[in-house]
């Protein structure tokens, strides 16, 4: 009786006193964003949403809603050739764990989509992965290895990159069971990214056209690595995600200089705001860095031998015995006077601005290079978000190839997976 009377209260806000936030995409599409714990007052019991919609043009859609937060479910609707102006009713059925409870039929007016502000700020990118439009990344292609002798070639392949059910999934994959390749060609062949795909974006290291020699064998690893087109320049990135589980797997999420404005890694800065390691244990000086972390760092100074970052890394563990393979969600909150980021809410690293900037912070000798920016430069300047995942080991890559089975067995399937749900980016 406590639980049938809790629903009927639930289902008479959800029915009476919930308007979600309806948003037209352009070109024909709208998103629907339900939010607030106190329309769920007691969330949990809510197992699924679905949201009715039909058009002008009596086209009738439905689809279920993804719980994107605590108390936060969100839908799109990419194609429903609908325009400014018109109207769309829509009907929403909450799905309690005893009963089910349904709106009334209500009409939106669709109006054209403008960046959403709220004191000074303005969504200039978002990404729910209804479908991969590849026109809003740059795609890597190349086995350059990162600068980190990392194993890994990216490829523009559907086997390492693509949606399924709402999410984006950076998969890795075996070169040798890609069809232009075998064990053979794994140990005695040639890997010419141009020809395979008209285009590389990393030369380095021979990192456009490899041949396996001097025993060494080519990158025996395929995977993805992508960046938005969108930049920011103070503001907030959200992605959630899920980060693989696995030997040897590095996920990432970086913010990478737009311009290099003040010249090559690491002088214009990164910020790292998640990454971590999907070895179920990765201990190194007596701690545990495996998939049960994750961690975020800057990277600034004036050559890769003067890089300041151990002032500005931060690491958070799971303490209940778990790990972070699941969903969650991550966030950098940027401006001039500090850098935050954080997992699920939970701060991750905080760095305040040093009053005397960062160059003098750092200790470093010479000119400061860094003369011409503000004070918290190098982190002054627009950064694009990166979102890759790669396989690194101290050992060449024949020698990881060869021990394959001591790391392959851990991959399970999808669980080697970086799965993104949502990247949202802000400007202040």
């Amino acid at each position: 009786m406590r639980l049938l009377a809790l629903n009927v209260l639930l289902a008479a806000n959800l029915a009476y006193g919930f308007e979600p936030e309806v948003r037209f995409l352009t070109p024909d599409g709208v998103s629907f964003i339900l939010k607030g714990k106190s329309i769920f007052i007691h969330e949990p019991l809510l197992s699924n949403v679905m949201i009715e919609v039909q058009t002008e043009g009596h086209q009738f859609y439905e689809k279920n809603a993804k719980r994107i937060d605590d108390g936060v479910w969100e839908l799109s609707f990419t194609e429903l050739n609908v325009n400014s102006g018109e109207d769309l009713r829509y009907r929403i059925t909450a799905y309690y764990k005893d009963e089910i409870q349904v709106t009334e039929w209500k009409t939106h007016k669709l109006q054209a989509l403008r960046p959403v502000r709220s004191m000074k700020r303005a969504v200039v990118f978002r990404d729910d992965f209804n479908s991969f439009n590849k026109n809003d990344y740059k795609i890597d292609c190349t086995a350059w290895g990162g600068g980190n002798g990392e194993f890994q070639v990216y490829v523009p392949e559907d086997a390492n990159l693509f949606t399924r059910d709402g999410s984006f999934f950076l998969k890795p994959t075996l070169t040798v069971d890609h069809k232009d390749f075998d064990t053979n060609r794994l140990f005695h062949g040639r890997m010419n990214l141009k020809e395979m795909y008209g285009y590389c974006t990393m030369a380095d290291n021979w990192g456009c056209d490899k041949s396996a020699v001097n025993g060494n064998v080519l990158n025996p690893i395929m995977s993805g690595k992508v960046t938005t087109n969108a930049v920011i320049t103070y503001g907030t990135v959200t992605v959630r995600a899920i980060i693989p589980k696995g030997d040897w797997l590095w996920p990432a999420i970086w913010m990478l200089p737009r311009d290099w404005h003040y010249g090559g890694w690491p002088r214009s800065g990164e910020i790292d705001i998640m990454e971590s390691r999907g070895n179920q244990k990765a201990v190194c000086g007596g701690n545990d860095h495996g998939v049960g972390e994750v961690s975020s760092t800057l990277h600034w100074g004036p050559s890769s031998n003067h890089n300041a970052y151990g002032k500005t890394h931060g690491e958070r563990d799971k303490h209940d015995g778990g790990d972070w393979h699941g969903w969650h969600t991550y966030k950098l909150e940027w401006d001039a006077n500090h850098i935050r980021t954080t997992v699920d809410g939970h701060e991750v690293l905080k760095v305040n601005t040093p009053s005397g900037g960062f160059w003098n912070w750092g200790g470093f000798h010479g000119s400061n290079i860094w003369a011409s920016g503000g004070r918290n430069a190098p982190f002054d300047q627009p950064y694009d978000h990166t979102r890759p995942w790669s396989n690194s080991s101290p050992r060449k890559e024949r020698e990881f190839w060869d021990h394959r089975g001591d790391w392959l067995s851990t991959w399970h399937g999808d669980n080697s997976a970086m799965q993104i749900d949502y990247i949202e980016m802000v400007q202040a």
